[in-house]
């Protein structure tokens, strides 16, 4: 247990320094107006969808189709029967992921997901981590497809989500390249043109309630309290047996309060969900009987809270417009990326291709894998989420200029899509009531390949007109290069910084390439997405560029040229005398002092080696990689080592040298 603690203890920082760039997973917002308060008569449905930076976001498009009995879906991780009929669906998901973060099928049934926290998840990580956790299980993004695959209602949606849970859980990570810490349970907003449903799942447990009017939102965590309309046979009887539920009365259970995760963490993620959810459900009453498809896409770009329902991570964004039964045809309002600075393009399950752009991932292409063997996606010029995304990252080189740029043009191209948009339903219902479903489709395809053909055109013309001065040339900059990481889960991990249109990229493991904005008078680059973060070269005149420095707020860690070995700093002979193991007494630990790469090193058995740098006037010699932990050495009155005490904030431990 000791040397467990002394583990613990030594590497407090590097646990906190790794989280730093934990992705948004839990960031997700999903929120509906029905027919009352609409200003025309059908429902109006939309969803932000916040995932890593590097998590493209394909829109695709299926067929109703045909199975032979014994298919099977490969999902990435776990395989599942297939049904006999599957119902054509618009939607769009993870370059990885076979589901759908969004999407809407031919019976106008759209349906988003929120990844949450629950007490059933916290047992199964728990359960994992000792390698006795669940099976894997499909993702809620599979869950959202499988849907609306199967459902002509959002009743039978519901009921198909639900089902599926029960069978096959849905256990394991959402986010590519991660593994436990990528895992979350699920919760959903299912609508169809004439009611909407929530839909809360906590492990293979389950439940749902019905919207009859008015407005309803979610977000990142349960809300499902009192009445419920639907559930698992077994919710509040589970929850008393696991001590969740001390209450007697079936009427007063709350699936929220005896089922959300408990913890500190999970206490503040529920309150940053919260603050979202408010304030969609805010915005969506100030305009209550008179919401429309322009509002639902003001709420998906507002910015006005921290944390905020448009997000630097946001990958993409709908608006699902769905007529009464007769009405006419649903229309998907498709964005990609970050809708602030983004155009929603109208598209149409009813219609029958999408342009190959549209559907394609970047480097990483588009395939079904387990998130946690998703190789990091990349820009592609091929890719029409990845020039969105590219055009975000320039937007926020210089926000407040370019952005209204971004409005103007993008505003005024939404404007002319929607008032060209009647004329192109109505031919196309039409065409459909006569029988002429080819026809129809094709009327839609060309429509929405034409929008996409002006919003993808307006998005490079704004892009090249803020490439950089010289952006052409081909010679990479002198900071082009492999970095290597010793902190925190980035242990000898390799970041990379690269050039493109003469802009510098630094991509972190499991983040993706983020875009660095010029430098300041002190050489810092900050993050574009995130100014409070980023990094600064150390050059030396023989070496040229020898360290990047990544800095975050008050923290800053030095990251090694990979193929740099510099002289030692202090003569190797006057170094040799630290050498050895000392012992602590109060952890019942050895540690070693080596040298590393020409420099004295801390050497924890069986796991890191972290460089020192040279004495300060005070004697003390600081972790390079990051200068907020130093050891002192204690020299004897003869020159000998006697020992070194080891400093960490208030916290100090000291080791006695015993070889």
């Amino acid at each position: 247990m000791k040397k467990q603690t002394a583990s613990l203890a030594l590497f407090v920082l590097g646990l906190n320094i790794g989280f730093l760039f934990a992705p948004a997973g839990f960031a997700c917002d999903t929120w509906v107006a029905l027919r009352d308060a609409v200003s025309r008569g059908r429902v109006l449905f939309a969803k932000n969808s916040d995932r890593t930076v590097f998590d493209s976001q394909p829109l695709a498009l299926h067929p109703r189709k045909s199975w032979p009995a014994g298919a099977m879906i490969d999902l990435g991780r776990v395989s599942i029967p297939q049904a006999g009929e599957t119902f054509a669906t618009l939607g769009s998901g993870p370059y990885w992921c076979w589901g759908y973060e969004e999407g809407i099928n031919e019976f106008g049934v759209v349906i988003g997901n929120e990844g949450v926290s629950t007490k059933p998840l916290q047992e199964a990580i728990a359960a994992a981590r000792e390698s006795r956790g669940p099976k894997p299980g499909p993702t809620g993004m599979d869950l959202v497809r499988l849907g609306l695959e199967r459902s002509r209602t959002a009743k039978e949606a519901v009921e198909t989500i639900a089902a599926l849970t029960e069978t096959y859980g849905q256990f394991g990570s959402g986010l590519p390249g991660q593994r436990l810490e990528g895992a979350y349970d699920n919760s959903y907003l299912v609508a169809d043109p004439r009611e909407a449903w929530i839909l809360e799942t906590a492990g293979i447990r389950w439940a749902a309630k019905r919207i009859e009017g008015g407005t309803a939102s979610i977000s990142n965590t349960l809300s499902l309290g009192g009445s419920l309309d639907l559930s698992s046979a077994d919710l509040a009887a589970h929850a008393r047996e696991k001590g969740w539920w001390k209450g007697s009365s079936e009427a007063a259970f709350s699936f929220e309060q005896a089922y959300s995760a408990e913890g500190r963490d999970q206490e503040i993620a529920r309150g940053r969900a919260q603050v979202r959810a408010n304030c969609s459900l805010g915005l969506l009453r100030e305009k209550s009987g008179s919401i429309d498809e322009s509002w639902m896409k003001r709420i998906a770009r507002d910015r006005s809270t921290d944390p905020s329902l448009d997000l630097d991570a946001t990958a993409s964004s709908c608006v699902a417009s769905l007529p009464a039964d007769g009405g006419g045809l649903p229309v998907f309002w498709w964005c990609a990326s970050v809708p602030s600075s983004g155009i929603f393009v109208p598209f149409f399950v009813h219609g029958t291709e999408l342009p190959a752009f549209l559907s394609a991932a970047g480097t990483a292409g588009k395939r079904v894998v387990a998130p946690e063997t998703a190789p990091t996606d990349r820009y592609s010029p091929d890719s029409y989420w990845w020039v969105f995304r590219d055009l975000t990252d320039l937007v926020n080189l210089d926000r407040p200029g370019r952005l209204a740029a971004v409005r103007k043009e993008f505003d005024a191209l939404e404007q002319s899509f929607a008032a060209a948009l009647p004329p192109v339903l109505k031919s196309a219902t039409e065409l459909r009531k006569a029988g002429k479903t080819v026809e129809a489709a094709r009327v839609l395809d060309d429509f929405s390949a034409a929008c996409v053909e002006r919003a993808a055109a307006a998005a490079r013309a704004l892009r090249d007109s803020w490439k950089p001065a010289g952006s052409d040339k081909s010679a990479a900059p002198e900071e082009a290069g492999v970095y290597i990481a010793n902190f925190g889960a980035f242990a000898d991990a390799e970041w990379n910084v690269s050039a493109r249109d003469g802009r510098l990229f630094l991509e972190i493991p499991g983040q993706g390439a983020l875009e660095l904005r010029p430098p300041d008078a002190e050489g810092f680059r900050a993050l574009a997405a995130s100014p409070q973060a980023g990094v600064s070269f150390s050059r030396r005149p023989e070496f040229g560029v020898t360290a990047m420095i990544f800095r975050r707020g008050a923290m800053s860690f030095e990251l090694p040229r990979k193929g740099i070995v510099l002289p030692p700093e202090i003569p190797l002979e006057e170094l040799r005398k630290f050498l050895g193991e000392y012992h602590g007494d109060e952890l019942d630990e050895t540690l070693e002092i080596v040298i590393k790469n020409n420099s004295l090193a801390l050497k924890i058995s069986g796991q890191k080696t972290y460089e020192l740098r040279p004495p300060d006037a005070e004697g003390k010699r600081f972790f390079r990689v990051a200068p907020l932990v130093y050891l002192v050495f204690k020299e004897s009155e003869t020159g000998g080592v006697e020992s070194f005490t080891y400093h960490q904030g208030p916290s100090s431990l000291t080791y006695e040298k015993i070889k």
